[in-house]
């Protein structure tokens, strides 16, 4: 039992340790950016005709004339709180600029894989099953030209077939950022439809792979000779031995479905984190920036934490550090 706790106290500092670094990282990229936050707020005119002292005590007032290690501890602090700061323009507080395009993000990336993973399970799984017979080709092709195209090709496809030739679906998502998440959702099966099609395609070949290994194992061999139903071999033995291997890249692939989601939200002019984030590169809004990037990373570092946790539960083997 503390063996299992050193190796999950383990995991779970190396996480921290990596939002850290994140963090840091985050922080230096935005600071290289061009100009700073007064190329924001004046342009090069006024700068140019504003006294030096004025000047001085607006950098002041900003926080510019701190050396770069003094905003980055600030940063890192007030980060940790979940204190971003406001946006130069408008003052807002940053935190409830990107609360509803989060929320819609996650809401969306949520449905996905609600609809993602029964359909990967269930193709893995009928094409492993079906290994080397012409079902599991035609899956295997299918799956391939799936995951091959690009979602935004997808993307544009699913418009000019549902939206265009067959007006069924709207092109574009019309609703607001704040409206409640139930309502985006109904007008949002073709965006869910683009990221679906590369989620299944790809997770389903990653389980293909894991159970036709899992099926050819000496234990499943055994099962089957004693006359154990092949249902109950498949799925209660098989299936949860080819899971464990797939946790991992399962949840960086869902890590990546973030920046996924940012296309097809681009795509479909979905209110979500995408949006915000090209409108604040655009308008150089840095902490919007930087509240946007810490939060994609924080997802990552947490879905890879889960990872790891799921398998240390479900395979004894992993246990011992």
């Amino acid at each position: 039992m503390e063996g299992l706790i050193t190796v999950i106290a383990r995991r779970v500092a190396l996480s921290l340790a990596t939002l850290f670094a994140l963090a840091v990282f985050i922080f230096l990229a935005t600071e290289v950016m061009p100009g700073d936050a007064l190329d924001v707020i004046l342009s090069s005119d006024e700068i140019a005709n504003i006294p030096p002292e004025r000047l001085a005590q607006m950098k002041r007032d900003l926080g510019l004339d701190r050396p770069a290690h003094e905003r980055l501890g600030s940063f890192l602090v007030n980060a940790a709180q979940g204190d971003f700061g406001r946006t130069l323009i408008s003052k807002t507080p940053v935190a409830e600029v990107i609360a509803y395009p989060l929320r819609n993000s996650l809401a969306l990336a949520g449905l996905v894989l609600l609809i993602a993973l029964p359909l990967a399970v269930l193709i893995g799984v009928a094409g492993a099953v079906w290994h080397r017979r012409p079902a599991d080709h035609v899956i295997a092709t299918v799956t391939i030209v799936g995951y091959s195209i690009p979602e935004f090709v997808i993307g544009t496809l699913l418009v000019i077939a549902f939206a265009v030739l067959l007006p069924w679906f709207p092109a574009t998502i019309t609703v607001d950022t704040r409206a409640p998440v139930t309502e985006l959702l109904q007008v949002s099966a073709l965006p869910v439809a683009t990221i679906v099609i590369g989620s299944v395609a790809y997770l389903s070949r990653l389980l293909r792979v894991g159970m036709i290994e899992a099926l050819g194992a000496d234990n499943i061999e055994r099962l089957r000779m004693t006359g154990v139903p092949g249902w109950r071999v498949v799925f209660r033995h098989a299936l949860p031995a080819a899971v464990i291997p797939c946790l991992t890249a399962m949840a960086l692939y869902a890590a990546a479905l973030v920046s996924g989601i940012v296309v097809v939200e681009l795509v479909f002019s979905i209110p979500g984190l995408g949006q915000e984030l090209v409108r604040g590169v655009v308008r150089r809004e840095v902490h919007v920036v930087q509240a946007i990037a810490l939060a994609s990373a924080l997802v990552v570092v947490a879905l890879n934490l889960l990872a790891d946790l799921s398998i240390l539960a479900l395979d004894p083997r992993t246990r011992g550090g």
